[in-house]
């Protein structure tokens, strides 16, 4: 067995932190951080960095998060406390079984997210977000 990577250490580190920023944020009722201010609480050179942090919290089940074009709702699930911010209701748009085989046959196949929406429905950035939920529950196989 191998030494975890000096990039898969600080990964960790930074999601260990995250979730705590998440719990200070929600005990005080405190709204979200955004992505950009988590990227520098973390030490990150951009925003991308917090929401792949976000996407491994929430699929790990330490964290649920409502999203909007507000911001984000995140309930810490150890607790039960949320950050501050309105959660609207959605009508439910899962994915289904087949709608993940299509979209992991396209990718293999060298299909854009794009092309891979208009297949089953959904948008680009529903597809990529979707992929990265799945890749983040495979951890390594996804490699």
């Amino acid at each position: 067995m191998t030494a975890p990577s000096l990039n898969s250490r600080r990964q960790g580190n930074r999601a260990i932190l995250c979730l705590a920023i998440l719990e200070r944020a929600a005990n005080a009722g405190a709204t979200c951080p955004t992505n950009a201010e988590l990227a520098d609480m973390l030490g990150y050179a951009s925003g991308n960095g917090p929401s792949g942090l976000i996407n491994l919290l929430e699929v790990s089940g330490l964290i649920a998060v409502h999203r909007s074009n507000s911001g984000r709702v995140v309930t810490i699930a150890k607790t039960g406390k949320r950050t501050a911010g309105v959660i609207l209701k959605r009508r439910l748009k899962d994915w289904s079984a087949d709608q993940d085989a299509i979209m992991m046959d396209a990718l293999a196949a060298d299909t854009g997210f794009t092309a891979i929406g208009r297949m089953i429905g959904k948008s680009k950035s529903a597809c990529i977000s979707r992929f990265h939920k799945i890749a983040a529950a495979m951890g390594e196989q996804a490699q």
